[in-house]
C-alpha cells in the first residue's frame, strides 16, 4: 500500500469504501454515497485526507483528521493492513485521534486498539419496529405552540435555542456548530418544527428521509428550563408522523449511550436499540 494526498477525483472511490464497509457489516449498505459524502464533507472534505492505494492504483483506504473526530475508511478485506498504514498518519496529524466504528466488527476494533485507541463512548442506532404499532398522538403542554419551520425564517433564534438554551453540545458526542454549519446539517431535513412559548423558541426537531427510506431524526432539542413537560416527546412524535406522511418506511435516530434521559424518551415511543457504534 502507498499513501498519497487525496484529491477531488478520488471522491467516488472514497465514498464507495463507506458503502463497502456497511455491506460487510449489515449485508447491504444502509446509507447512500451522498450520505457518506455529507459526513466526510462536514469533517473537512476528501481533499484534506489521504488515500491508501494498492499496486494497481486502486483506492483501498482513506483517512481524514477531521474537525472533531477523524474519519477512517477501509476495504473490509484489508482492514489490518490499512490500519497499519493509516493510523500512524492520523497520529501525526493530531494529538488525540478519535474514530467511530461499528462495535460488532471485533477485528476492526482490535486493529484500532493495536494502535493505541481505546473505547471512549458508545452511541446507539434506534429503530421503531412495526410491532410497536401506531404512533401515539403528539400532545403539547398548555401555552406551547408548534408550527412547521423553514430555514431562513428565524435561523439565529433557532440556533441559539439549540446550542445555548438547550446546550446541545454539552452532551458527549454532540458537536458544536456555528450558524452556517448548523444550517448545512439540517438543510436536507423535510420535517422541521419549532415550539414556542409566548413567542420564545423552546423546542426544536428536524427530521429527514434517508436514501434507505427510513425517516431519521437529525436533531431534537428543548430549552433546559422547559424540560420535563413533554415538549420533547411531542416534537418527536410530530416529526415522526410528518415523516410517515412523506413516505418514510420505518423510523430511526441515533443517541449517545450515556444519555439516559433521551434513551428513556425514545423507548417510551416504541424505539429499540438495533446496533451500537
Amino acid at each position: 500500500m502507498t499513501l498519497r494526498p487525496a484529491v477531488d477525483d478520488d471522491r467516488d472511490a472514497v465514498l464507495a469504501l463507506g458503502l463497502a464497509e456497511e455491506a460487510a457489516w449489515f449485508g447491504e449498505p444502509e446509507v447512500s454515497a451522498e450520505e457518506v459524502g455529507e459526513w466526510i464533507d462536514e469533517a473537512g472534505g476528501v481533499s484534506r485526507g489521504v488515500v491508501a492505494v494498492d499496486d494497481g492504483g486502486q483506492v483501498r483506504g482513506f483517512a481524514l483528521p477531521g474537525r472533531r473526530e477523524a474519519v477512517f475508511l477501509a476495504d473490509p478485506a484489508r482492514t489490518d493492513a490499512l490500519t497499519d498504514e493509516l493510523l500512524p498518519w492520523l497520529h501525526e496529524q493530531r494529538d488525540a485521534v478519535e474514530v467511530m466504528t461499528f462495535a460488532g466488527d471485533d477485528a476492526r476494533v482490535s486493529a484500532l486498539e493495536r494502535h493505541g485507541l481505546r473505547h471512549r463512548r458508545s452511541s446507539f442506532w434506534m429503530v421503531r419496529p412495526d410491532s410497536a404499532g401506531s404512533l401515539p398522538s403528539a400532545a403539547f403542554p398548555i401555552g406551547v405552540a408548534v408550527a412547521p419551520y423553514r430555514l431562513g425564517d428565524s435561523d439565529e433564534a433557532v440556533h441559539r435555542l439549540i446550542y445555548v438554551d438547550a446546550a446541545w453540545a454539552s452532551i458527549p458526542g454532540h458537536a458544536e456548530r456555528d450558524l452556517d454549519a448548523w444550517i448545512e446539517k439540517d438543510r436536507p431535513c423535510r420535517s422541521m418544527f419549532l415550539a414556542r412559548r409566548g413567542g420564545r423558541p423552546v423546542g426544536w426537531v428536524a427530521g429527514r428521509l434517508l436514501a434507505s427510506g427510513r425517516g431519521y431524526i437529525s436533531t431534537l432539542a428543548v430549552a433546559a428550563n422547559e424540560r420535563g413537560r413533554g415538549i420533547g416527546r411531542a416534537l418527536l412524535l410530530r416529526a415522526f408522523a410528518d415523516l410517515q406522511l412523506g413516505g418514510a418506511r420505518g423510523l430511526a435516530l441515533a443517541v449517545e449511550a450515556e444519555n439516559e434521559t433521551a434513551l428513556g424518551l425514545y423507548r417510551s415511543v416504541g424505539l429499540e436499540i438495533e446496533r451500537e457504534w
